[in-house]
Order: C-alpha cells, then structure tokens, then sequence
C-alpha cells in the first residue's frame, strides 16, 4: 500500500464527512447579531471537523483501506 495515497484518501473522505457541519447545517451561530468572524470560524471550521471525530476517523480509515486494496489488486492483474 502507499502511504501517501492512504493519507490523501483519508482527509478527502474526513473532509467530505464534515462538510454538512462546515456549511453550517445544525449550527445556530447565524441568529446572533452579534457573532464575530472569529466566532463564526470556531463555530463552522473548528467545531465542524472535531464533531462525531471518532465515527469520521473509523469511517475514514475503513473507506481508504478498501480503497487502497482495490485499487492494489487492479494493478496486479
């Protein structure tokens, strides 16, 4: 397996895992008049990529790890 590959596929599919809560979708900060930008960006980046982290790391490695074997298994043939 390469390693470089394993990675890229595991952010590409941890970032596609937490771009509902990037977008805002189940955050409320937009009804404060008063939220600053830096508010906003804790309330959309941070919180959004460290929410459910454990289902989306689990979910990230299983999907990149049969990726990665099927691709392996294409090019031997």
């Amino acid at each position: 397996m390469k390693i470089k590959m394993l990675i890229l596929v595991f952010l590409i599919v941890y970032l596609a895992l937490s771009l509902p809560a990037l977008f805002g979708i189940g955050l409320v900060i937009d009804w404060v008049p008063e939220a600053t930008v830096i508010q906003k960006f804790n309330g959309y980046v941070l919180v959004g990529l460290t929410d459910n982290y454990l289902f989306k790391c689990v979910m990230a490695g299983l999907i990149s790890i049969v990726l990665q074997l099927v691709m392996s298994k294409r090019q031997r043939n």
